[in-house]
């Protein structure tokens, strides 16, 4: 096993701190997840083996542009969930006249 550095991030489970290390894809939607977005990272915790998404701690970011890195990821999510439906019956409405 490679040799990792833990994080100073809180765990959401048991609440201690320096136990967090970034966790690889176990499955299919990780991947598609780690693909999708580059703000939410797979972490677990050594200590109670939780596993979860957490957003990712920029070096040398303030908390305004942290803050508005989370608002304008969940701004692009929010657009895509809106507009996809509607692209994808457009797209399928023009292959079934064919």
């Amino acid at each position: 096993m490679a040799n990792q550095m833990a994080m100073s991030r809180r765990c959401p489970r048991c609440k201690t701190i320096g136990k967090m290390y970034k966790s690889h894809a176990r499955n299919k939607f990780e991947k598609l997840m780690g693909a999708l977005t580059s703000v939410l990272v797979k972490y677990r915790c050594h200590q109670c083996n939780w596993r979860g998404y957490m957003i990712k701690a920029f070096k040398n970011q303030s908390r305004f542009a942290h803050w508005m890195t989370i608002f304008g990821t969940l701004g692009a999510v929010a657009i895509a969930i809106y507009f996809l439906p509607k692209i994808l019956i457009k797209f399928v409405s023009v292959f079934a006249n064919r």
